[in-house]
């Protein structure tokens, strides 16, 4: 039996107990319910031919997010992450349309869409709904005023800089009347919603601005699980349902492209624990299975995932409401918040926040008093969150002095995103390279501008010893730019030797000093890319300069039919130079040693291992 398995039994229906795992039962009515349900501001008249398929939407997506809050995962501290962070869940859920959710479109597109978002497993099974409630167990009706708007767009708006930033964009810039969607899951964030929602309307037209505020929570006797990863799925669904109300095909998150990529900030962030909210996967799979639930083609956007928190900062600012900045809510940690302290200012999105405001240059719209921990001078106890805040500077400041091949190399997650865009792979990755490195460029310019700005302090040693300034400064100080010689270690460090390799084209053969000669189809490779090699070497270029060899003119130099032919050849030569080290009495190379690749930009040799030589040195040794 897998560990942390979880039975969710939702609607009333009965289900056969399994030995080792849980059962929660929920219920969105009668009285036995557990999970509320409830949409303000949609207009009785839109609800009189409401298709069975979206109650259903509504229903399914509250009982995935009641079920993922209700049943605990490992904590932040939890030394049995892989056991007990990744959750099996397995739901039965009486529907309206229950061949329409079991077929298999529908429901493997449901499973593998959640379980990417929230990196656990998922089995759901549907069975008839037998006492349909009605509808207006959901809904809340507006006044006249309201009842006869119909929107340009529908907009998920979490009260957050983001959705404020597409809000205040599509009104202003773009002159669109917009249907603003909010989750209500705690009176805290409810209260900023609205207080935003009333400012925006009565700066630009009550009849530009429809707010259509959602409570779905839980009782309160059940369990609390504070990552919330399916949040968004429920968010979709009610987006979705509220744009075909008003004959909309499409909806619209705001999240910023470095929070919505999700490369991991740090190593130790693993999994579910690495936000997935809007990753252009998760909003793939969304377009999947709406679309196969209405039956029609459905648009799930994220209009500014190309902007850093930055500028998304910048554009709220360039449209006239800066003074909205610090009405907007962007900690995870909800049931700490105070009206004195709104963001705890450790977690990781606060830490985010505080720098992508400052670099904007709007740090007066917000005290830093608002963050309980103050960004630069807050004692930082040790442990998680304080790992996070070093983890977060020393990330920006890798990726800052990276090159595009270092970057590319880092974070192969990247390969999961680039399909997900409609442009070629080569520019997506390059948008990806741009956006993190402006990102990394202004977290250092406005951590560098607050040394500047405290450098007495850090002198005198007058800041916490725990603050994040006086931590950076101590571990930078500690951890010299350049290795100390091995003299000083104790002990020897071993360097791999260069890897000496001469081309003889007459007889189309490649030989590797001590190993022997390759001739034919690897010889072929080799040879094709020993010409830009010898090229950069004639150059002096530096190792990170030296070309590599697209893919396509790769195909063209070897003659070979196809990528996936290419990548055999490689890697037959490959398994054959390694064959040869170990005959001779050498440890193999590692798999890049020789042919180094990149899946953005091609293949070519190793400068930092791969030397070329002629022939005749092959012979007087090194």
């Amino acid at each position: 039996m897998p560990k942390n398995e979880h039975l969710a039994l939702c609607g009333g229906v009965e289900g056969p107990q399994k030995a080792g795992a849980s059962t929660l039962s929920l219920n969105l009515h009668g009285g036995s319910a557990n999970v509320r349900l409830r949409i303000s501001d949609i207009g009785k008249r839109l609800l009189a031919n409401i298709p069975d398929a979206l109650v259903d939407l509504l229903e399914v997506a509250a009982y995935v997010y009641a079920a993922d809050s209700a049943i605990p995962r490992g904590g932040r501290t939890d030394a049995q992450m892989g056991a007990r962070w990744r959750r099996n869940l397995r739901f039965v859920i009486p529907v309206r349309l229950p061949d329409l959710w079991s077929s298999g479109p529908v429901s493997s597109a449901l499973a593998e869409t959640l379980s990417f978002l929230s990196e656990d497993l998922y089995e759901l099974e549907f069975r008839p709904l037998r006492n349909p409630p009605a509808l207006a167990d959901y809904f809340e009706f507006p006044d006249a005023k309201t009842a006869g708007f119909t929107p340009d767009e529908v907009i998920l708006f979490s009260g957050g800089l983001d959705s404020l930033a597409g809000a205040v964009d599509e009104v202003v810039a773009r002159g669109k009347k917009v249907a603003l969607v909010s989750h209500r899951s705690a009176s805290k964030i409810a209260g900023a919603q609205k207080y935003l929602i009333d400012q925006l309307r009565s700066r630009f037209g009550v009849d530009r601005i429809l707010h259509v505020p959602v409570w779905a929570n839980l009782d309160e006797r059940l369990g609390r699980e504070s990552t919330h990863r399916t949040r968004s799925f429920l968010f979709a669904a009610l987006g979705a349902v509220t744009a075909r109300l008003f004959d909309r095909d499409r909806i619209c998150f705001f999240e910023n492209g470095v929070v919505s990529l999700n490369l991991p900030p740090v190593a130790q962030v693993v999994g579910a624990r690495a936000t997935r909210t809007t990753h252009p996967q998760v909003l793939a799979g969304f377009r999947r299975v709406l679309a196969e639930i209405l039956d029609r083609p459905f648009d799930v956007e994220n209009p500014i995932v190309w902007l850093t928190k930055s500028e998304v900062v910048e554009r709220i600012s360039a449209n006239g409401c800066s003074d909205l900045i610090r009405h907007t809510r962007s900690c995870t940690r909800v049931h700490d918040m105070t009206k004195l302290h709104p963001h705890c200012g450790q977690c990781s999105q606060c830490i985010d926040r505080r720098f992508a405001i400052l670099a904007a240059g709007q740090g007066g719209e917000e005290p830093e008093e608002a963050y309980k921990v103050i960004l630069f001078s807050g004692e930082r106890q040790a442990g998680p969150d304080r790992e996070m805040a070093l983890a977060f500077v020393r990330s920006a400041t890798q990726v800052n002095r990276m090159s595009d091949v270092a970057f590319f190399a880092r974070y192969g997650e990247v390969s999961r995103i680039v399909g997900f865009f409609p442009e070629p792979t080569n520019t997506v990755a390059g948008r990806i390279f741009n956006l993190h490195k402006r990102h990394a460029s202004a977290v250092c310019r406005v951590f560098d501008e607050a040394v500047s700005a405290r450098a007495s302090d850090l002198r005198q040693g007058s800041l916490p010893a725990d603050c994040l300034l006086s931590l950076i400064v101590a571990r930078s100080a500690a951890e010299p730019a350049y290795p100390a010689r091995s003299e000083a270690l104790g002990h020897t460090v071993s360097i791999a030797p260069n890897i000496r390799v001469a081309i003889d084209q007459e007889r189309k053969r490649v030989v590797i000093d001590r190993w022997g000669d390759i001739t034919g189809v690897g010889a072929a490779l080799l040879i094709a890319l020993a010409e830009p090699f010898k090229e950069a070497t004639h150059q002096e270029l530096a190792p990170e300069h030296y070309p590599f060899t697209g893919a396509r003119e790769f195909l063209r130099l070897t003659q070979c039919a196809s990528d996936e032919a290419l990548r055999r050849k490689v890697y037959r030569c490959r398994k054959q130079i390694g064959e040869m080290a170990k005959k001779a009495g050498d440890p193999p190379p590692s798999i890049g040693d020789v042919i180094e690749s990149n899946q953005w930009h091609g293949y070519r040799l190793n400068p930092d291992r791969v030397r070329i030589v002629a022939l005749s040195e092959l012979r007087k040794g090194p």
